[in-house]
């Protein structure tokens, strides 16, 4: 499933705009924004859940899965050179990194720690790889502070 947060033919969007401009390629199909992919999250946690929880507080109850999903986005924006396929995925981080959030108050089946921690540890990773040393006129990634 690909996360595009352009104008969809239906005329809606997603919550993610503020994180794209209008020059982005669209991707190849199928797509959809994070409102459409929110709106079947929800519909197949009502449907699927007789406490009607979110999935993502489903999934929490085996922090095994959050742990797989969040490494598994992770990987897939590590292995591309495309840098609009890598927003793109980033921003299925930051919907699903989201979604979770909204679930820690509950402790995310005792992994609330790990997810805080590998949220960070994701940020501070892709933030070294994208800052340069303009002094040494590129190949050393730095952080500053």
């Amino acid at each position: 499933m690909t996360l595009y947060e352009g104008c969809n033919a239906d005329g809606d969007t997603g919550d993610l705009n503020r994180f794209t401009g209008e020059l982005d390629p669209l991707p190849n199909p199928p797509y959809f924004s994070s409102y459409v992919i929110k709106a079947t999250l929800d519909y197949l946690s009502k449907c699927h859940s007789a406490s009607h929880k979110s999935l993502v507080a489903i999934l929490s109850k085996t922090p095994i899965s959050i742990q797989k999903i969040l490494l598994a986005v992770c990987e897939k924006a590590a292995e591309t050179s495309n840098s609009y396929e890598r927003h793109r995925i980033l921003l299925m981080y930051h919907l699903f990194v989201s979604l979770l959030l909204r679930e820690v108050k509950d402790g995310l089946g005792g992994a609330w720690a790990f997810v805080l921690r590998d949220i960070i540890y994701t940020l501070i990773h892709h933030i070294n790889s994208r800052l340069v040393n303009p002094l040494t006129g590129g190949g050393e990634a730095i952080l500053f502070f």
